[in-house]
């Protein structure tokens, strides 16, 4: 009883509040937003992926169900009608200046006026203008009187004599203690009763000095500078000192929002593969290939994905690798036809002449062939590019003083191979519709996996999406011994002017090996990260992603198939890479309704499936009053809601856990949709990779009668009882690659 009352609390009595007590089940359904503002100061962080924001805080806050769209304050402030889909804002500045502190106060407040939540990290920013002008301390703390704080306009820069008077241990000293001298700190006091003080310091015994350091209240939250998370002087060390999932969770009021889920399919944990095409032509050292020249693609293809037939691999050669008019031989070409006519390989693009600095790219094409041609054969280029190219080029077309100054690259040249000149339709259109003429009658490629350092510009990416394809790559997430902490965890994506980059679930074995250098063991670490991923809460999928050089070096090989071995012997969903960005993206274009208590529609979610609800363990389904929903599973207290495909959009409405009325998956390997129940059962489509394991939920023990046809007909059959509480185990020995219809019937009881 005491946890189902703390569970009303975080979910029940926020949605009455939003709903109002004479709301009923008639009342008007109102979208929940799920947009984060972060403001930021292009003056110190040029571009989105370098900000503190997009580093650390974007993951835990996807994670929280909230998408996160930065807006550069030195572009203005956004207009009350641009906010209407934003939840919150957050700022986390470096300075105490910005072009128009007023404006801004002004505006902040508005944003709390209107119902949006406001958490501040560091600096406010708004101490004075960049003419020096200061502003008036009665204004700045009017502004902070909103988050129950107020500002004494002084920093304790020693601290020496001040300690830890207070903590609250779920939300300070998360992955890291507050120990030895404390870092400097601008002096806030909270004057709020209601607001929630976690972290408070004093000056010894004094207690007119005691200052409050992280904070949150009902309009949003505060950290100090310095508090939020530490980073050594040479930046290759962070670690959080606040619970980020804890203080977010709370600050932004998200216990009422139901949480897309990336990382879950069909009640488990996805898995998916893809390769990048580097090294293909490499000449192995493993043993057995080495004395006939054998390249590393063809050590990959016999030793990995003929040796792993139940996994799916996305397989993104270069073009310029395969193609004989450019590096291609008539080896390479025939090992990529091989590989990509396997039935459980899919085929991406890993671009034409693999591009390695972007940017750079960008300001070549430019000053060469001139804005309106970069995207060749005729292509137009969006305009947010243009003012991008604009502000790279002085009057005379040549590349501006500042500009050429932010353009630094850590390779010798653009591209890898720069047979011709770069031509972004040819990188992805001219790529795809090479390797496409490969691939076996029936299969499509559908996805491009950036190169080089994986921060393509606004118009490659809007390129890619033009051309029908899904885009993967970038983020590179660790959790381990090197790197331990959720800080380096990445996002689940990067926002790329109008569009998104969907970034790379883990590491690639590049990151472990210095840069292919040395220890080519290192990847077999890789199964850390997805432990620690996954424990104590699941924050990724598992992916292992590589390249074709790994069939170089019997080391990397070894390290390759020990994780693949590893993740086989989880309980995973396997997909295709395509289909996890396909997942990522609908994250983005998710919309949430709330159409009654503890009831709520999803739309536009693409082909996102999974709706997680945490802190959920005595709650469940209510299947009488929802609709397209397959199943439900929990994991420790949280509840994952598998959603049907086939339903346009579904309601999810919860309840008090009671005995089930109606038969749903608990969990499957394959991906299940079509549901549709019988007078004596239920059918419904099945795809996947490997032999079917399916678990579902009956409302009473049963022998039932089992039959999966699969696309030629074939049919399987079998008589099977449930356990006691009604638990089927379904194990279906067929080749679910097309779709598999299967019938269940109960025939006794």
């Amino acid at each position: 009883m005491k946890t189902a009352s703390r569970f009303i609390a975080r979910l029940l009595i926020p949605v009455f509040y939003v709903w109002g007590l004479a709301s009923g089940a008639a009342a008007t359904p109102r979208p929940l937003p799920r947009t984060i503002l972060a403001l930021y100061d292009s003056t110190y962080d040029q571009e989105i992926q370098d900000t503190p924001i997009h580093q650390i805080v974007e993951m835990p806050l996807n994670h929280l169900g909230l998408i996160v769209r930065y807006h550069d304050i030195n572009k203005g402030l956004p207009r009350l009608e641009e906010m209407q889909d934003v939840r919150g804002v957050i700022t986390w500045f470096e300075s105490d200046a910005m072009v128009d502190p007023l404006g801004f106060l002004a505006w902040a407040d508005s944003q709390i006026a209107s119902g949006r939540r406001i958490v501040v990290i560091g600096e406010l920013s708004a101490s004075r203008d960049f003419k020096n002008h200061v502003t008036p301390l009665s204004t700045i703390n009017r502004f902070w009187d909103k988050l129950g704080l107020r500002s004494e306009d002084e920093w304790t820069t020693v601290t020496y004599a001040h300690r830890v008077v207070r903590r609250v241990p779920s939300m300070v000293e998360f992955e890291r203690p507050l120990e030895g001298v404390l870092p400097a700190f601008a002096q806030m006091k909270k004057t709020d009763p209601s607001a929630v003080s976690y972290l408070k310091v004093r000056r010894e015994s004094d207690s007119s000095s005691e200052w409050d350091l992280v904070v949150t209240n009902r309009n949003g939250g505060y950290i100090a500078g310095g508090y939020a998370h530490y980073h050594s002087r040479d930046f290759t060390q962070r670690q959080w000192y606040i619970n980020p999932f804890e203080f977010f969770r709370i600050a932004f009021d998200t216990d009422n929002l139901p949480k897309p889920d990336t990382t879950t399919l069909m009640g488990r944990r996805i898995f998916y593969s893809h390769v990048d095409g580097d090294g293909w032509r490499n000449l192995t050292e493993v043993s057995g290939y080495k004395t006939r020249r054998a390249l590393s693609a063809e050590v990959i293809l016999s030793e990995v994905i003929r040796a792993f037939p139940d996994l799916p691999f996305t397989v993104a050669p270069i073009a310029a690798d395969i193609d004989p008019e450019w590096y291609g031989t008539p080896e390479s070409l025939d090992i990529a036809r091989r590989i990509l006519a396997l039935p459980n390989v899919e085929a991406g693009t890993h671009t034409y002449s693999h591009p390695l600095d972007w940017k750079a790219l960008v300001v070549e094409t430019a000053t060469t062939s001139g804005p309106t041609t970069i995207l060749g054969m005729g292509a137009v280029l969006p305009s947010s590019m243009l003012k991008i190219l604009s502000g790279l080029l002085d009057p005379a077309g040549k590349v501006a003083g500042e500009s050429r100054a932010r353009i630094s690259t850590k390779y010798e040249k653009p591209r890898t191979y720069d047979l011709r000149p770069f031509d972004l339709d040819h990188e992805i259109r001219g790529s795809a519709a090479f390797i496409s003429k490969l691939l076996p009658a029936g299969k499509k490629l559908e996805v491009v996996q950036w190169s080089g350092d994986t921060t393509p510009f606004e118009a490659v990416v809007a390129a890619s999406r033009a051309a029908g394809l899904r885009n993967i790559n970038g983020g590179a997430t660790r959790y381990d011994e090197e790197r331990l902490s959720y800080g380096w965890v990445s996002p689940l994506g990067r926002q790329v002017g109008s569009t998104w980059q969907i970034y790379a679930s883990n590491s690639n074995e590049n990151n472990y090996t210095e840069l292919w250098t040395d220890r080519f063991f290192g990847f077999r670490y890789l199964t850390r990260t997805i432990n620690n991923t996954e424990s104590p809460r699941r924050v990724k999928p598992i992916n292992v992603y590589y390249h074709m050089y790994s069939g170089e070096k019997l080391s990397s090989l070894r390290a390759l198939k020990e994780n693949l071995q590893y993740a086989s012997s989880l309980e995973i969903c396997p997909i295709t890479a395509k289909d996890y960005a396909a997942i990522a993206d609908g994250f983005y274009t998710t919309s949430i309704d709330l159409v009654g208590p503890s009831s709520w529609r999803i739309r536009n979610r693409g082909d996102l499936q999974t709706i997680r609800f945490d802190a959920a363990s005595d709650w469940e389904i209510d299947f009488r009053n929802s609709t397209g929903i397959i199943g439900q599973r929990y994991e420790t207290d949280r509840l994952y809601v598998t959603l049907d495909a086939a339903a346009n959009a579904p309601i999810v409405t919860l309840q008090r856990r009671t005995s089930p009325l109606r038969p749903y998956l608990i969990q499957s390997r394959w991906r299940v949709s079509d549901f549709d129940r019988e007078a004596k059962g239920f059918r419904f489509v099945a795809t996947g990779y490997g032999t079917g394991f399916l678990k579902w939920k009956l409302p009473h023990a049963a022998r039932v009668s089992v039959k999966a046809r699969d696309h030629s007909g074939h049919e399987w059959k079998q008589e099977l009882f449930t356990d006691p509480t009604g638990v089927l185990d379904l194990r279906i020995p067929l080749n679910a690659l097309q779709p598999l219809l299967v019938t269940v019937e109960e025939t006794g009881s």
